[in-house]
């Protein structure tokens, strides 16, 4: 059964396509070249948004007289104000389109999420400081998930940031009472995996009447959700609650090959993908249309994570 995908809107750095670098150069990153056709960007160079050309001389992040400043390499320029004027209108506007998530440049004076860096003004890097571009989305759009490139690289923060932008992207397009229940139904092992007590807590919602309270409230749960990283004892919980549809259906050597697998994935010797394949292989043989439009087999498109297996949950 193929999964249909909502596209999610993503707010990206614009040197990942364009020509925008402060030295006319362009970033080339495997993951957004595959997001392309998968998502709608919406993409933002800060640095020419307030004006500066492309080339154009570098700036830099410092503390002067203990107050954070974006400045020129000579100090003679000030930036700072025309900066977090930007950026406030920017993250006001972003927060009316329904954005689902962030990709910033890492390193960068303005996108930087945590890895800018901070000098003194003697010109020597004292510390690693947010860029103003980025501490601003982080500070006012506190509900949008935000992720640089190179933290993507990581595949544990690559699975928590591309489920939960494909997720919220699927939750926007609901329009009704029964598209949520719908949505609540096929999420319901992937939120398991996150965290069981506010899964449970989204189905109380759900059974409520009405739609739109419900939604926004639904909506507010949801997101705490997403944030919680998934651990290996909650997947393993998720994957004998799926388990469990078939262990009277299945032979005893079959039981026991799960149990030796499950086993394996615990002591990071089985990938997690090899249990979720034999799992969806049961749902296919025995027909267990509930379980194939189950989210947890696929939250976004498998081409989006080169290594799958590579991944594990502690």
């Amino acid at each position: 059964m193929k999964r249909d995908f909502a596209k999610p809107r993503l707010v990206v750095s614009r040197c990942f396509f364009e020509h925008t670098r402060y030295d006319g150069g362009i970033i080339s990153d495997d993951l957004l070249k595959k997001l392309e056709k998968y998502v709608d960007f919406i993409k933002v160079c800060p640095e020419v948004e307030i004006g500066l050309p492309t080339p154009r001389e570098p700036i830099d992040v410092f503390l002067i007289d203990g107050e954070i400043r974006l400045l020129n390499k000579t100090l003679s320029v000030d930036l700072t104000d025309r900066m977090l004027e930007f950026s406030r209108k920017f993250a006001q506007t972003i927060s009316t389109l329904g954005v689902d998530g962030m990709i910033l440049k890492s390193k960068s004076p303005s996108c930087g999420l945590n890895d800018a860096k901070l000098y003194g003004p003697n010109g020597k890097v004292v510390s690693k400081t947010p860029g103003l571009f980025a501490k601003t989305m982080l500070e006012m759009l506190i509900g949008i998930p935000i992720e640089s490139e190179m933290r993507l690289t990581n595949d544990k923060l690559r699975f928590e940031f591309l489920s939960t932008v494909f997720t919220l992207a699927k939750f926007r397009n609901v329009n009704n009472k029964q598209e949520l229940i719908e949505f609540h139904a096929s999420n319901k092992l992937f939120f398991m995996a996150k965290n069981e007590a506010l899964m449970r807590q989204m189905g109380k919602i759900v059974a409520r009447k009405g739609f739109k309270e419900i939604k926004e409230e639904y909506e507010t749960i949801l997101r705490k959700l997403l944030k919680t990283h998934v651990k290996k004892p909650r997947m393993i919980n998720a994957l004998m609650h799926m388990y469990g549809y078939f262990k009277e259906k299945v032979s005893s050597d079959e039981k026991a090959y799960f149990m030796d697998l499950l086993t394996g994935y615990s002591t990071n010797t089985v990938s997690l993908q090899s249990i979720l394949t034999l799992l969806k292989s049961w749902a296919l043989r025995f027909e267990e249309e509930y379980l194939l439009k189950q989210t947890i087999f696929e939250p976004y498109p498998m081409d989006l994570e080169a290594e799958r297996e590579s991944r594990e949950y502690k």
